[in-house]
């Protein structure tokens, strides 16, 4: 995986498929703030705060690399595609796209207790001028249990309607070994992280995490923040993303 710089704001990305990029990285001179919103909002109505907030630090909207969704249910893969084409054209109506690639970020997950009505916005990050030079920023977009997350089809499922502890395993190190692509991409390794997010509505721990202990080793020191919640297409069962910026709001 190559990383390229954004045409647009001081970021470099890991090309993705054409709804999100595999992860984006600050470029020398910038850093990346996460801004999670304190009240539910719809996608679109969240890409209004998006320009607020980014205007209000002095920034416009087109340093935007990164978003965080939650959906009310996991789509369907035809309902996954169909969004993703709504979606990705807001985006290139802001002038974000470099010509066919999409180089935003992006987690799409569907909460198992009190999830929002509709697809909602509930962070994201943006670049910005500054930070410290000796620590880089950087955000590596979801990926669930697909054996190529470029193949958005039922086969592709890893160990489809599977439970027992080796496909667990089978998951987890499918989903850690695109996580440690991205991160090879960007020149990171799983000791850079600060967070380390786990999207799972099953307990996934008790039959595998053992996989997931030995894979990120001592960034385990930082914890693993699991987020009770089913990944954004039926059938997967399985995602993580992880990051390291230099500032988290919550506005």
């Amino acid at each position: 995986m190559n990383v390229r710089l954004s045409p647009v704001a001081p970021f470099s990305y890991v090309p993705g498929i054409d709804p999100y990029s595999g992860g984006v990285v600050a470029s020398s001179g910038s850093e990346i703030v996460r801004v999670t919103l304190a009240e539910e909002v719809s996608w679109r109505q969240g890409f209004e705060r998006i320009q607020v907030i980014t205007e209000g630090d002095g920034v416009d909207r087109s340093a935007l690399c990164a978003v965080e969704l939650r959906c009310s249910r996991p789509h369907s893969f035809e309902g996954f595609i169909e969004f993703n084409d709504e979606y990705r054209s807001l985006l290139n109506s802001w002038g974000l796209l470099n010509d066919d690639e999409n180089p935003i970020a992006r987690t799409n997950v569907a909460p198992v207790h009190y999830p929002p009505a509709t697809t909602s916005l509930y962070a994201f990050s943006y670049v910005r001028a500054g930070g410290n030079p000796d620590y880089t920023s950087f955000v590596i977009a979801g990926a669930g249990d697909l054996m190529d997350q470029s193949d958005l089809q039922v086969s592709s499922i890893v160990a489809k309607d599977r439970s027992d502890k080796e496909a667990w395993r089978s998951r987890i190190e499918q989903v850690c070994q695109e996580m440690e692509d991205r991160m090879t991409s960007i020149g990171v390794r799983w000791h850079d992280c600060t967070v380390i997010d786990v999207y799972c509505a099953e307990d996934w721990f008790s039959q595998a995490g053992e996989v997931l202990v030995e894979r990120i080793g001592p960034a385990v020191a930082n914890g693993i923040h699991w987020h009770v919640a089913h990944p954004p297409i039926e059938g997967l069962r399985f995602e993580m993303d992880v990051r390291r910026v230099a500032t988290e709001k919550v506005l």
